[in-house]
C-alpha cells in the first residue's frame, strides 16, 4: 500500500473539505436562486389570479362569458384561467367555448390548498385532460377559487432555472484556493518533514544539528524548540552515559566485589570479581550470582534488608551492615548498604591477606618483644653489676661491658632488620633503583665483615664477573650478600670457605650461586630458613648472635627485585643459595 507523505495529505485534505464545502455551497446556492425565482413567477401568476378575481368582484360574482371572453384578451395568450366554485365545480374554463368542464376538482393539490391558505398555492403536474405539464397557480376569491395555469414548457424551466453564475464563480476560484493550498501544505510540509527527518536521524543515534533549520513559522518556532530540548537531553544522557561508562569502569578493576540488586534481590550488576569470590564462598560454582540467597553464608543479608526495605526520612543515614565470611582459608569482609528505593548494593573484599598480614604483624611484634627481652635484660644485668658491686676489679668491669656492647650490637641489628623488612613489605615505592655493580657490592660486603671472617678463619670468594650489572636497590642488594656472608659465618664452622658467583644471565635475569662449605642444615628444618625469627637450633643459634631476621631480609628482597631464591644442602657439605635478581627496569 502506497503511504502518501504529510504534504500530499494535508492538501488532499484541504482539497477534499474545500471541494465538499463548494459542492454544498454550490447546491444550497442552486436551491436558493430556484426558490427565488419560482417564488417571482409564483407572484406573477399570483398577479395574473388578482386580475380575475377583481373582475369577478366588478361584476357582483356573476360570470359573463362574453365578459370574460373579453377579459382573456388582456392575459398573455399561454395564461389560462379556471373559475371552481366551492365544492370544487368548475364554473368557467377559458380554454373551454361552452365555458363549463365536467368534473370536480376538489383533489386538485393547488385547489385544495388554495382554500387553505389565503395566499394561494401552486403545484407542477400533468394535467390528464389536456395530456400535458402545467405550473398551476390557485387562490380562494370569496365563494370562489381562481386557478391560473402555463403550460410548463421549456420557456417556463429556463424562467425556474438557477443561473450558473455561483458555479463559474467556484470553478474559477477552486484553482486559486488549490495553489494556496499547495503553498500552504509545501510551507507547513516542510516543516514537518525536516521534524520528520530529525526524529528519523535521532532514532539512529546521529543527528546533524547544523544541518536541520526549520522556517520561520509558528510549526516551524516549535520543531526549533523541541530540537533544542532534544540537543539538551542528548547532551545530558551522553554525559550520563560517559558517566555510568566510568562507573562500571571503576567497578571492573575495583579491587573488591561488588554487586547492586533490585528491591526483589534480582541482580542488576555485578563486576567479575563479585562473581569470582562468591563461588569462592559457595560450595558449587555457577553462574546465576541470584543462588547466594540459598546459601547461609548470605542469610544476614537477606534479613538485613528486609528488615529496611523502607522509604528514608530527608537527611537520614543509609542503612548500612558489615561482617565477615570464611570460607576455608580465604575471609571475605562483607558490606551491605539499602538505597532509600530499597535497592541495595553488596561488596565484598578478599582481606584474606590483611588477615594474615595483621597476624603475622601481631606474631612480629610478639617475637620482636622476646628477642628485645634477652638483650636488655643483659645489658640491664651487667649495668646493675656493675653499679652495685663496689669491688669489681677494672678486667671484671671491662668484661661485663664488652658483654652488655655484645648485646647493644645484636640490639642494633634487630632494630635495622626490622626497620629493612618494615620498608619493604609497607612501602616499597619509596625504594630507589638504579644500574648496580654486583660484584663491587659483594666485595664492599668482604671489607666490612673483614675482621668476622678471619676471627672464624673462613676464606669468601668473589667470582662474580665485574662487567654484570643489575637494577635495584643499593641497600637491599647489599643486605642480601651481607646476611648471606654473616649467615655462613655464624654457622658454616670454623676453617670452612664460602663462594659467590654469577653463573649464568639472560635479558631479563641474573641467576647467583652462594654456597659455602660447612655442615648445611637438617633437610627438615630448610622449608622454614626463610621464616622471620625461626632458628634451627633454638638455643645454640641465639648464643651466635643475629636477630633471626637475616634471611627473611635476604627472601623479602629478592621478591623486591622481582627475583626467585631457594635453598639446599650440598652434597659434599654446607648450604647452597641458588637466587635471580633483575637486570633492567621490569614494566
Amino acid at each position: 500500500m502506497i503511504r502518501l507523505g504529510y504534504k500530499y495529505k494535508l492538501l488532499l485534505s484541504f482539497t477534499g473539505i474545500f471541494a465538499v464545502f463548494a459542492v454544498v455551497m454550490v447546491l444550497f446556492e442552486m436551491h436558493y436562486e430556484r426558490g427565488l425565482r419560482i417564488g417571482d413567477f409564483r407572484n406573477r401568476m399570483s398577479d395574473y389570479a388578482d386580475m380575475v378575481g377583481r373582475e369577478i368582484s366588478q361584476s357582483g360574482g356573476v360570470l359573463d362569458s362574453a365578459r370574460m371572453k373579453m377579459f382573456l384578451q388582456c392575459l398573455p395568450s399561454e395564461v389560462r384561467f379556471t373559475v371552481i366554485d366551492r365544492k370544487g365545480y368548475v364554473v368557467y374554463e377559458s380554454g373551454n367555448m361552452n365555458g363549463r368542464v365536467e368534473g370536480n376538482h376538489a383533489d386538485r393539490p393547488e385547489v385544495s390548498n388554495a382554500m387553505k391558505v389565503k395566499t394561494g398555492s401552486y403545484d407542477v403536474r400533468h394535467s390528464e385532460t389536456l395530456d400535458a405539464d402545467f405550473f398551476y397557480f390557485a387562490k380562494a376569491y370569496g365563494n370562489y377559487v381562481v386557478r391560473v395555469a402555463r403550460p410548463y414548457d421549456e420557456g417556463v424551466r429556463n424562467i425556474l432555472r438557477p443561473a450558473n453564475v455561483f458555479l463559474l464563480f467556484v470553478l474559477l476560484v477552486l484553482p486559486i484556493a488549490i495553489v494556496i493550498l499547495i503553498y500552504i501544505s509545501d510551507s507547513f510540509g516542510r516543516s514537518v518533514s525536516r521534524l520528520r527527518r530529525f526524529i528519523d536521524e535521532a532514532g539512529k543515534g546521529g543527528i546533524g544539528y547544523d544541518e536541520i533549520s526549520f522556517p520561520h513559522s509558528e510549526l516551524g518556532d516549535i520543531g526549533r524548540e523541541i530540537m533544542n530540548l532534544y540537543r539538551k537531553l542528548d547532551e545530558k544522557g551522553r554525559q550520563a552515559k560517559t558517566e555510568r561508562e566510568r562507573l562500571l569502569k571503576h567497578f571492573q578493576y575495583l579491587e573488591g566485589g561488588i554487586a547492586i540488586f533490585n528491591t526483589e534481590k534480582g541482580i542488576v550488576y555485578a563486576n567479575p570479581r563479585f562473581v569470582q569470590y562468591v563461588n569462592s564462598i559457595l560450595p558449587v560454582p555457577t553462574g546465576d550470582v541470584n543462588t547466594i540467597w540459598t546459601n547461609d553464608a548470605f542469610r544476614p543479608v537477606s534479613e538485613f534488608v528486609g528488615l529496611n526495605s523502607r522509604e528514608l526520612s530527608p537527611g537520614e543515614a543509609a542503612p548500612v551492615m558489615r561482617f565477615n565470611i570464611s570460607a576455608g582459608s580465604a575471609r571475605y569482609a562483607v558490606q551491605v548498604v539499602v538505597y532509600n528505593s530499597s535497592d541495595f548494593e553488596m561488596t565484598l573484599y578478599d582481606v584474606t591477606r590483611a588477615e594474615k598480614s595483621r597476624i603475622l604483624k601481631q606474631q612480629m611484634s610478639n617475637n620482636i618483644t622476646h628477642e628485645l627481652r634477652t638483650p636488655v635484660s643483659s645489658i640491664r644485668g651487667y649495668i646493675e653489676t656493675i653499679l652495685e658491686c663496689k669491688g669489681l676489679s677494672d678486667d671484671r668491669k671491662r668484661y661485663f661491658l664488652e658483654r652488655a656492647y655484645t648485646q647493644v650490637i645484636r640490639l642494633s641489628e634487630l632494630i635495622r632488620d626490622v626497620a629493612i623488612i618494615t620498608k619493604v613489605e609497607e612501602a616499597p615505592e619509596t625504594m630507589h633503583k638504579e644500574t648496580l655493580m654486583p660484584c663491587e657490592i659483594v666485595n664492599d660486603v668482604i671489607e666490612e665483615l673483614d675482621s668476622r671472617i678471619k676471627d672464624a678463619d673462613m676464606q669468601v670468594y668473589n667470582r662474580i664477573d665485574p662487567e654484570i650489572k643489575i637494577f635495584g636497590n643499593y641497600s637491599l642488594v647489599y643486605s642480601i650478600f651481607r646476611n648471606l656472608v654473616e649467615n655462613s659465618v655464624r654457622y658454616a664452622g670454623r676453617g670452612t670457605e664460602v663462594c659467590v658467583e654469577c653463573y649464568n644471565s639472560d635479558d631479563d635475569f641474573c641467576y647467583f650461586n652462594f654456597y659455602d662449605t660447612g655442615k648445611g642444615c637438617p633437610e627438615e628444618h630448610l622449608p622454614r630458613l626463610f621464616e622471620r625469627f625461626y632458628r634451627a637450633e633454638e638455643g645454640r643459634t641465639r648464643e651466635l648472635g643475629g636477630s633471626g631476621l637475616g634471611l627473611s631480609i635476604v627472601r623479602n628482597a629478592v621478591t623486591f627485585h622481582h627475583g626467585n631464591i631457594s635453598v639446599r644442602n650440598r652434597k659434599e657439605g654446607g648450604l647452597r643459595f641458588l637466587f635471580t635478581l633483575q637486570r633492567h627496569e621490569m614494566k
